[in-house]
């Protein structure tokens, strides 16, 4: 027996246990958030609230841009779906957003299913504007129904105070439960994936198409399931969003600044990675939060938005693979240049 063969024994529980210890980590972040000191300050958990729906936006379109390759800016039509759909059910029809969150789901289930068949067979820069083109076709339609969406003045939910049934509260608190219930459902998500046979049909798709193809790969059905299932995700953390901040508006759903926004958590963080768009949304709405303090401060408008070019542009030149990518680096004491 070889001193390799000798030691895979030995190796395989480790990693096993890491596996658990990093499945349970999101778990035990919810268990003792009620014990830490600020959870009693409504601002802080504002901004808890608002990391978690850009991380779990994050982690939505990670799916089909960062493990997938497909690089899709009009992620927005799915959020601006969720938001709108559950809001209007609630506000028309009485429906509670348990309910309609699924009825949002499943209509941008077919937008995806109609707009994957129209631009999938697109690759690298036609694909990604055929998505933006889809995104400002659904931005001009929500303006121009007015009765029904409200126009550019946007959809308001109609408040019932602290309501199980309305999923609405006075207070953050539920919603960062509830936040923190999406981001590691949408984690446990990731790593399924990664680990699956599909997983590896995405990344083999991303990386080359063509040797993909000549290995058996459906290319067109991996990717067209890979938007399904990112557009789902999207679709039902719009619903969170709409829920949380009571209104949605056509350039907060279809506009390509959100659509940019919710790609940042997984560049910042690593694409392709279950943990990059979570660390990548935590540092992301950190730095939010920073700099519009400072614009305030120092009376510089978009401050927020020079903060956000600067900090890709370094991602890209010194960091392509994210916060994630950095780490293994930073362990063994390699540079960055």
């Amino acid at each position: 027996m070889t001193g390799t063969e000798a030691t895979m024994p030995s190796r395989m529980p480790v990693q096993r246990w890491r596996s658990m210890i990093l499945s349970l980590l999101p778990a035990l972040i919810v268990a003792i958030l009620p014990l830490l000191p600020f959870t009693n300050n409504n601002f802080v958990l504002a901004v808890i609230v608002r990391a978690l729906i850009f991380i779990a936006l994050g982690q939505s379109w990670n799916i089909v841009a960062g493990i997938g390759g497909q690089l899709s800016l009009g992620h927005g039509v799915f959020l601006g779906l969720g938001a709108y759909v559950g809001g209007i059910l609630f506000n028309d029809y009485g429906i509670s957003p348990w309910l309609g969150v699924w009825v949002g789901a499943a209509i941008s289930l077919m937008v995806a299913l109609v707009m994957g068949a129209m631009t999938l067979r697109m690759r690298g820069v036609f694909f990604a504007l055929a998505t933006i083109a889809v995104s400002l076709a659904f931005d001009q339609l929500s303006r121009h129904y007015v009765d029904l969406t409200g126009g550019d003045n946007g959809l308001a939910l109609t408040f019932l105070g602290n309501s199980w049934w309305g999923a609405q509260s006075r207070s953050p608190v539920p919603f960062v439960y509830a936040g923190l219930v999406l981001v590691i459902v949408y984690f446990w998500i990731s790593r399924r994936i990664l680990s699956s046979r599909f997983g590896l049909e995405l990344r083999s798709v991303r990386d080359d198409e063509v040797a993909a193809a000549a290995s058996g790969v459906r290319v067109f059905r991996t990717k067209l399931l890979g938007l399904l299932v990112s557009a789902v995700m999207t679709s039902v953390a719009g619903t969170f969003y709409i829920q949380v901040y009571q209104a949605i508006d056509p350039e907060t759903a279809f506009g390509l600044s959100q659509a940019i926004q919710l790609q940042l958590p997984a560049l910042i963080g690593g694409l392709g990675t279950a943990w990059g768009p979570v660390i990548g949304g935590a540092v992301m709405i950190l730095l939010s939060e920073a700099t519009n303090w400072g614009s305030t401060k120092l009376n510089m408008t978009g401050l927020d938005i020079l903060v956000y070019g600067l900090m890709l542009l370094v991602v890209v030149l010194r960091a392509p693979q994210g916060i994630v990518g950095l780490m293994p680096k930073l362990r063994r004491g390699e540079s960055l240049e």
